[in-house]
């Protein structure tokens, strides 16, 4: 299991993450989101967003973030928000587009949505982990591992994107979601 020291003097003053082999994913939570994805692309790139029942995500759907693809990436429509997530950011995620929720905070629209955006454009999925600085206040963690995933009637475009996200909150040591 990852750990993180919260000290204040430790965290950093900037936000930074990497990506990661999806065989380096840490996070239950997210392994369950990724192997659900995995089983239902049957050959394909990336599976249809009907192909996924919710009921085989019960151990994530809290860890998960829904979002419908508009204009074919140039915004993001948040449609299931997973109350860890909900938790995990001290704005609104809730029935708002990305663009609104990156107006409140810009440093993590820039890097999420640089995320967002080359998943839709590569039309592959992405594992990444990250520390949160001080750039982020909007954040109430410090550290996530999160797999991004795209959806798609065909592997011709991306319509959808899940997200499953870990967070290591404000005054813990380990992920407590």
């Amino acid at each position: 299991m990852m750990q993180a020291s919260n000290a204040p003097s430790l965290i950093a003053q900037t936000s930074s993450v990497e990506p990661i082999a999806f065989e380096l994913l840490e996070s239950k939570v997210v392994r369950i989101g990724v192997d659900c994805w995995t089983k239902h692309r049957r050959g394909r790139r990336f599976p249809a967003r009907h192909d996924i029942q919710p009921r085989e995500l019960a151990g994530a759907l809290r860890n998960m973030i829904l979002l419908r693809v508009i204009d074919s990436g140039v915004d993001f429509e948040n449609r299931i928000v997973g109350d860890a997530q909900v938790r995990a950011f001290a704005i609104p995620l809730q029935r708002r587009r990305f663009s609104e929720v990156a107006a409140d905070a810009p440093v993590f629209g820039f890097v999420v949505g640089g995320l967002l955006e080359g998943v839709v454009q590569k039309r592959e999925p992405v594992a990444i982990r990250g520390r949160v600085g001080r750039d982020i206040p909007q954040a109430n963690f410090t550290d996530t591992e999160s797999a991004i995933l795209p959806l798609g009637a065909t592997d011709d475009a991306v319509d959808h994107i899940a997200v499953f996200s870990s967070y290591v909150m404000r005054g813990t040591s380990t992920y407590s979601m």
